[in-house]
This record gives C-alpha cells, structure tokens and sequence, in this order.
C-alpha cells in the first residue's frame, strides 16, 4: 500500500531536495500544492487527533472520512515506490515505476498522504492497492477538485524484484532500485 518510495531527483518542483532511495514515513517529501511547492512531512493526522500518522487514504472514500474533511489536495513528486508480495511466510520488494512522478495526495498543516487506488491488473498479483498516479496535464484539473481516478498513468507501470536490503529503512542508496532475480 506504498509504504516507501522514492525520490532520484535533486529538483523536484523547483525545490531542492536531497535525494532518497528508501523514503519512509515521517521524511520530508517535495509536494506541490495549488498555490505553491514546499517539503512537507509524509505523515498525516487531522487537526482534532494529532498522533493518527496516516501515510495513504483510498481515493475512493477520501470524501467520505471525517479525517480528511479538511483536507487539500496537492501533488507528492517521486520517481518510482516499493510493494511487498507475500508469498508464503516471506515477503518480496519489487520497486514500481512509469512515466509519471506524480503521485495524488491530501494535505493539512501537519503533513500529506498519499491517495491509493485498486492496482491495474499488471500489478494486482503483488499488491492490490497503489498509488494513485497523474498525468502532468491533469495536475491542474485535481489540485482544482476533479475526480480523477482512473488517469492512464496508471497503465503505464513498470516493476520488477529488488534486494531485501530496501526493507532496513536506514539503507538509501541507488542499487536499492536495482532488478535482481528472486529465487
């Protein structure tokens, strides 16, 4: 359910960022938001219960929550994000990626979240959630209030096996993207 990702690219929104290969929780992560771009925490908590430390909403019931009723939408830059698939009593990473870096996301004062989605079919056999992702044209039209659920970024992932050396949140480094076979 995204809960790690990554950020390759030292300028992301015009902001600089020090690159990660291991973002976790609690990491400031670029965001754009309507008016602007700032780092902001990847973790969220409504106002009225401060310790809630959501890190995804699913899209399709994001309007219906109390802890997202004041929430705003804005725009969560990465370059590719991490799913387990539990096979038996293990669990296997595989780093995810596609065309666009843009994740949909909610925000307050305290931090941001990232919405997710049902997986496309392609990817339904590792996780059966992602994140929701957008096209750099419907940037506009979300953080405006569109409902875009099914935008055709999300046809276009790509994945494969990585090292479990991704799982130790302290490791951050570029090989952690790097395919292996898995035996």
């Amino acid at each position: 359910m995204c809960g790690r990702f990554v950020v390759s690219t030292k300028n992301a929104f015009g902001l600089k960022y020090e690159t990660s290969y291991n973002v976790t929780p609690s990491q400031l992560v670029p965001v754009k938001t309507k008016n602007d771009a700032k780092l902001m925490k990847w973790s969220y908590s409504p106002s009225w219960k401060k310790d809630m430390n959501l890190i995804n909403c699913r899209s399709e019931t994001m309007n219906d929550k109390p802890s997202f009723k004041n929430a705003k939408r804005c725009i969560i830059f990465q370059n590719g994000w991490y799913e387990w698939q539990r096979k038996e009593k293990e669990k296997i990473p595989y780093y995810h990626y596609c065309s666009s870096n843009n994740f949909a996301g909610l925000y307050n004062n305290i931090g941001c979240l990232i919405l997710t989605r049902n997986s496309t079919d392609k990817i339904s056999h590792i996780h059966h959630r992602q994140p929701l992702l957008l096209e750099d044209n419907e940037i506009c039209d979300y953080l405006e209030g569109e409902n875009i659920l099914n935008s055709n970024a999300n046809n276009d992932i790509k994945f494969h096996c990585v090292s479990k050396e991704v799982n130790n949140p302290s490791n951050n480094n570029p090989s952690l993207i790097n395919k292996i076979n898995f035996l």
